[in-house]
């Protein structure tokens, strides 16, 4: 059972009245293949079966797992990256919000040449761009591992904006160990609120959302988001 995003979910549903679900293609992975995704293997699109890229199946609750482990079959020399089309389509007086589930685990050291995962939207360009519609990130790289719910409001300037791609990052470091990491995507959402929900419940959206940044320290041992 996928319990993380539930209490976002949940408040969204209570507080947000004409709230409209924005379509991302097996975001939560429930039909267990990458129907909707695409994969790149050190910057070439991953058209064959390997472990780069796989699906973790716990009873039939599904989730994406990116891999650059060389022990368990990994082939990227540099890089993996998961990537979905965003279809930003939204009506007026209405705000994005991007949420999704995601566990960095191994078994490198932590240093910052170790294997590192980010997050970031990017356009037809290539052009790696953060939630404020300026270059950046929406998880800056990290070698730290953790896991966590990662929740946040969408510039306007991206309303109804074709060409934008969602993409989950995994790169090797330069240790001993690099190459030894996998990053677990769940739960990926695009929704609609209206900006015009009462400000009580918007404030206790916006404090829920800044909590599910929190990360905490994970031990590379299973392969389940909690």
């Amino acid at each position: 059972m996928k319990t993380t995003p539930k209490i976002l979910t949940l408040l969204c549903l209570l507080i947000a009245s004409g709230t409209q679900a924005t379509l991302v293609t097996n975001g939560d992975f429930q039909r267990c293949d990458f129907n909707g995704w695409d994969r790149y293997t050190d910057g070439v699109s991953n058209t064959a079966s390997g472990d780069d890229f796989t699906i973790v199946n716990n009873g039939g609750d599904c989730q994406a797992k990116v891999n650059i482990d060389d022990l368990n079959g990994a082939s990227a020399f540099y890089a993996n990256t998961l990537s979905t089309q965003l279809d930003l389509s939204t009506a007026a007086n209405t705000q994005l919000w991007l949420s999704f589930d995601w566990d960095f685990a191994g078994f490198d050291d932590g240093s910052n040449t170790a294997d590192q995962f980010f997050v970031n939207v990017t356009d037809s360009t290539g052009t790696m761009t953060g939630a404020d519609a300026t270059p950046g990130f929406l998880i800056a790289p990290t070698t730290t591992y953790g896991a966590g719910t990662f929740f946040v409001m969408l510039d306007n300037r991206f309303n109804n904006q074709p060409g934008w791609f969602l993409d989950f990052n995994l790169e090797g470091g330069y240790t001993s160990d690099s190459f030894s990491s996998t990053l677990l995507i769940d739960n990926v959402a695009l929704t609609s609120l209206p900006t015009d929900v009462p400000g009580p419940p918007m404030a206790a959206l916006l404090l829920l959302g800044g909590a599910a940044l929190y990360t905490r320290r994970k031990q590379p041992e299973g392969d389940s988001l909690i």
